[in-house]
């Protein structure tokens, strides 16, 4: 199956060229074209990844994986990675290209279940690595391999940025892999496993004529064929079969464009909110994903808007309950179910578009040999069936019909009453329970272990197309009075506990979710005295409904369960220790309370559980506000706070009593206290003697972070065109880019010198600064150690982001990546001494605190951290090493960064920030907020000639701390009123000028009132996003306005920062102009080039 396209030349998919040769063909006939659009969870712009550079990739990776070309073709290579897909789908491709056979792993599979299948497919070497969960399984299989005296290799895992390159060309450096050899029909591609739900899984062998017959030939994926089609498949496992067929094999053919997410430190663990940015900023045509989602979106307005834009989107992996697809496609949203197994590939086809047609019906292909095996019940129900032929043929055959060999798939299919082949699916011959999300359970074991309480006569579990598993318990006969719910769940405690212990994590029961039988309505029996399961939850129905929605609404949640609350819930160490408690009850194992939950095992069933504890504990706790609060609640919490420190302090900041003021300063300050103790120790105790006077340097070699930014851009650009500076070592985070590109990019924006970047003294380097050695070769960390005289230490790009919402647990690699820096520091064995180290701080390190205050170049305490939000408190921490530093004998200076704005040549000023978020607003409610007081924000590129005139003027030593903020404030009734004008003259909207108070009701009321979707209400109104801040520059300026004498007072409540030293170090601070129009004029034509003001 072939389809044209005047922009790509699609490859045979007649069996002449396995997908391990496919990748050679792109990089040939279609290396301009792109395989991949990544979204950034950073709000950076999508990156687009071509077939040249996943070729290259691939070759690079087939290098790194079969040295040599040493191992022969065909050998097994197992997969056990936690990695972005991206990284995923390379090592994949590259083992392929390598003349390898991938076998990509779950981290699900309990170790004994992996060993064994290393074992039986006799793989001996393995990839693993990429979370401490995995590497601790890894541990594990070695002991048990050990025992067995199976001889694995493992090897570690490769990071993209070894591979990929996103530099232009990209195959620079590169070297083809040596060509492979024939493979024959039977020859295996890959190998992939069940999910063991009925026993150990088993490995199933991916030949090469039924990767072509059934899933490159079969007519679903070519719904989506096309370069023009983007197809969100980011949401995928790829070690799963969706993941495998969906972002590796079909891609190659169908020539779709698939939309990932970028590859990071740490990789975006999928969710409903997570894809549906990432859809919505890179345009999807078509979505893939697991029912769970769907779930999560039926109710969410702005997702509806959304989805309902796009061709399509097709969910697999488990059942969709009719309520919710029905109420999506009532909303216009085209959803169609994918069906398929491991073991056959992917088998029905998808409606053509504008068809009507039932969303819940599969037609099965008819490149397909599928037989109906009716089950003679009421219900009209058949079993589906697969016999091999001539264009279809399973990779596993497992039972016999009629004298041949077939794929029995124990799925239970009724057919449409008026539309022959359309099914519709509903359940399982073998009583597997397939979640909502796609995950199965064999609830057998689990019903042998629950049914060992002398009190439990028969046991029924269930939970189809559910966020979690439920029980019907139907006790026996009982002497005596019949104990309360309460006592029977105390009494069957123990043995829940056993059954969860023996299960999967997605399997374990809540108590919430146990129905008992009414004595009155005893369970169902055949004549075989067995119960059968589908009537028994027919006649209970009624019940599991009830019981399903109590646990969503929060109905009697208190006598739902045993989860008692917290003592108290504005204490920080008591909520931590009841989220950490509940956390070992749904895992099974003890958590690090820094440590980020869904790299250690919690998904989003476990996070459901974990929700649900939070919300009946409140409940339990009788407080009505506590019972309020708990039903605004949802998963999202959890997402976005995912260590039970920052679970905590979130949930202390919002609970806690405004009656109680101190509460919570008192707990964030011992937060802060213990940040700064857990890093502050162990400096030199007889330290060198540290750089002070060294006039006659011939050049100073600079390290300097994260230089793709718009600071750290300004930085480089300066450092690179002066010529005191003989070597600059850029450091950025890995994320999956070339950083040259990213860096390129940054100046094109700011427009500066692009011929800086070719300059020989310039070297950047991928780093990981929470590594000891931030992720360093030892060579290079020697060099830099043994060279180097000054370090400046900027934001990281993706790392220490300025997240308002953020505690301050979730910055510590941050704060642990500047430890390690000075640590560096202190190792130089360079002749001049130690390299001088400067911070780049902030005011938020004192938020708004003291209204109207000053704050002059000294020290700042703890205490006044308190009260500012986590990015401010983690920058606090910060500058308290460096004062430790400073006192072992280094020289740092701490230097604070004001507001900064965009230079007076490019008005580069990013359109996220607070400022242009409020014009936007201001053009869509006619008026612009007035505010007494005054602006000292500064131009970025001022700022970077006060870092660099700091830490090079070698007359004098090193300032502990300097303010980089603007020594000449304008008041703020001048910006804005020049800012009214310009726009008058920009964009023709005369705006008049009206309080704060006034414009920010002005505001909200607006977009109350404004009828289109969420996105559109944030584009016409962004200040929203941020609208506490908004309320909280009002409240300020609201009372500022009683006051008197605010000329020397800054507007909306923040700090003034002094910059008398700052002055006396840099010439460029002392004699830079006061902001006036032409910077308003060069800022404003920025936000409109950019979209941002119309």
């Amino acid at each position: 199956m072939v389809v044209l396209s005047p922009e790509f030349t699609f490859p045979p998919t007649n069996g002449s060229l396995p997908p391990a040769s496919a990748i050679d063909f792109h990089y040939k006939q279609n290396p301009r074209c792109i395989f991949a659009v990544l979204h950034h969870a950073t709000k950076s712009l999508p990156t687009k990844v071509t077939y040249e550079q996943l070729a290259c990739a691939v070759h690079r990776m087939a290098h790194i994986l079969n040295p040599g070309n040493a191992i022969p073709q065909g050998s097994n290579i197992g997969l056990l990675v936690s990695t972005s897909s991206l990284e995923y789908v390379v090592m994949i491709l590259g083992a392929m290209r390598a003349g390898l056979v991938p076998f990509p792993m779950s981290p699900r599979v309990h170790p004994s279940g992996i060993a064994h299948l290393l074992t039986t497919t006799k793989t001996s070497l393995v990839i693993v690595g990429g979370s401490e969960s995995i590497n601790n399984t890894a541990v594990q299989l070695s002991a048990i391999l050990n025992e067995s005296n199976t001889g694995v290799k493992f090897i570690g895992l490769a990071t993209i940025g070894d591979v990929l390159s996103l530099t232009n060309p990209p195959e620079a450096g590169f070297k083809p892999f040596p060509p492979l050899g024939p493979m024959e029909n039977s020859s295996v591609s890959a190998i992939l496993h069940s999910s063991g739900s009925t026993g150990v899984p088993k490995a199933i062998r991916y030949h090469l004529e039924g990767v072509f017959k059934n899933i490159i030939n079969q007519p679903i994926g070519w719904t989506l064929s096309g370069p023009n089609n983007r197809v969100g498949t980011m949401a995928l496992p790829t070690f799963h079969c969706m993941g495998l067929i969906l972002q590796v094999l079909a891609p190659l053919y169908m020539g779709y464009v698939q939309v990932l997410f970028a590859p990071a430190q740490i990789p975006v663990v999928p969710n409903p909110n997570s894809t549906l940015e990432a859809i919505a900023d890179t345009n999807c045509d078509y979505l893939i994903c697991v029912p769970t989602f769907l779930d999560a979106w039926v109710n969410d307005e702005h997702a509806i808007a959304v989805l309902k834009h796009m061709k399509g989107i097709m969910f697999g992996g488990g059942p969709l309950i009719d309520v919710v697809g029905d109420k999506l496609t009532n909303h216009g949203v085209n959803i169609y179910p994918l069906y398929g197994a491991t073991e056959v590939g992917v088998v029905n086809i998808a409606p053509a578009l504008g068809q009507t047609r039932p969303w819940n019906c599969i037609e099965i292909s008819a490149h397909t040999k599928p037989h109906f095996v009716s089950q003679n019940d009421e219900d009209n129900t058949f079993e589906l069936v697969f016999e091999p032929g001539e264009n279809h043929c399973p990779f596993v055959l497992n039972w016999e019909l009629d004298g041949k060999a077939v794929y029995r798939t124990r799925d239970l299919l009724t057919p449409h009453p008026s539309k022959s082949n359309w099914w519709k699916f509903i359940g399982r011959v073998d009583d597997r329970i397939v979640l909502l999300n796609g995950e199965k359970t064999n609830p057998g074991p689990m019903e042998t272990e629950m049914a060992k309480c002398s009190l439990v006569h028969s046991v029924i579990m269930f939970g189809q197309a559910r966020n979690q598993t439920g029980v019907l318990i139907e006790l026996g006969d009982v002497s005596g009075p019949l104990p309360n719910r309460r006592e029977l769940i105390e009494i069957l405690r123990p043995y829940i506990k056993r059954a969860n212990q023996i299960s999967a994590t997605h399997s374990r029961l809540d108590e919430r979710a146990i129905v008992f039988v009414n004595p009155t309505r005893p369970l169902p029996r055949t004549p075989k005295a067995t119960i059968p399961r589908s009537a028994a939850l027919k006649l209970y129905s009624l019940e599991i409904e009830e019981m399903y929605a109590a646990i969503e609404q929060d109905a009697g949640a208190d006598t739902l369960s045993e989860v008692q609350p917290p003592e108290v819930w504005t204490h920080f160490d008591i909520v931590s220790a009841w989220i950490s408690g509940r956390i070992k009850d749904i895992l099974g194992w003890d958590i690090d309370t820094t440590v980020d939950l869904f790299q250690r095992g919690m998904d989003s069933l476990t996070g459901t559980m974990l929700l649900r504890d939070l919300k009946a504990a409140l409940h339990a706790s009788h407080d009505p506000k506590l019972q309020a609060y708990a039903r605004t609640l949802n998963q999202t919490v959890i997402f976005d706070n995912p260590t039970v420190q920052q679970l905590a302090l979130f949930l202390v900041q919002h609970i806690a009593s405004p009656n109680v003021p101190n509460s919570r300063p008192a707990t964030v300050l011992d937060n802060i206290r213990s940040m700064i103790q857990k890093y502050d120790s162990n400096w030199p105790q007889h330290p060198r003697i540290s750089s002070i006077r060294f006039p006659h340097i011939l050049g100073e070699r600079i390290v300097i972070t994260g230089t793709a930014g718009a600071l750290g851009s300004h930085l480089l650009a300066q450092l690179l065109a002066n010529d005191r500076i003989e070597r600059v070592w850029a450091l950025n985070r890995r994320s999956g880019g070339d950083i040259r590109d990213k860096q390129r990019l940054s100046f094109e924006d700011k427009m500066l010198d692009l011929k800086l970047l070719s300059n020989e003294k310039l070297i950047f380097v991928d780093a990981a600064l929470e590594d000891a050695k931030l992720g360093l070769s030892d060579n290079l960390y020697d060099e830099i150690r043994n060279t180097a005289t000054i370090i400046i230490h900027v934001e990281l790009i993706n790392a220490w982001q300025v997240n308002f919402n953020l505690a301050l647990e979730s910055f510590e690699p941050n704060i642990r990546g500047t430890r390690n820096l000075l640590d560096l520091a202190f190792g130089s064995t360079a002749s001049i001494g130690f390299p001088r180290f400067a911070l780049a701080s902030s005011v938020s390190v004192v938020g708004s605190s003291g209204l109207g205050g000053q704050l002059s170049e000294v020290s700042v305490r703890p205490e006044d951290a308190a009260s500012t939000i986590g990015y401010g408190q983690s920058k606090l921490v910060a500058e308290k090493l460096l004062e430790s530093a400073r006192r072992a004998g280094l020289q740092t200076c701490i230097i604070r960064l004001g507001q900064l704005t965009g230079d007076i040549a490019s008005g580069s000023w990013n359109t996220t920030d607070w400022v242009p978020a409020m014009l936007a607003s201001s053009l869509s409610v006619r008026c612009l907020p007035a505010a007494v007081g005054t602006v000292s924000w500064l131009p970025l590129d001022v700022a970077a000639g006060v870092i660099i005139d700091t830490c090079t003027t070698r007359d004098n030593e090193l300032l502990p701390v300097i303010h980089a903020s603007h020594p000449r404030p304008i008041s703020w009734l001048d910006i804005i009123s020049t800012f009214s004008d310009v726009l008058a003259s920009r964009v023709g909207c005369s705006l008049p000028v009206v309080e704060f108070g006034e414009w920010n009701k002005a505001v909200i009321d607006s977009a109350a009132r404004f009828q289109g979707s969420d996105v559109d209400r944030y584009k016409r109104f962004p200040s929203t996003k941020i609208q506490s801040a908004m309320d909280g520059m009002a409240h300020a300026d609201q009372l500022l306005r009683s006051r008197n004498g605010t000329e020397e007072t800054e507007s909306a409540g923040t700090v003034r920062l002094m910059t008398t030293r700052a002055e006396q170090m840099s010439e460029w601070l002392k004699s830079t102009p006061k902001l006036g129009r032409e910077h308003v004029e060069k800022w404003v034509e920025y936000w409109i080039a950019r979209g941002i003001l119309a």
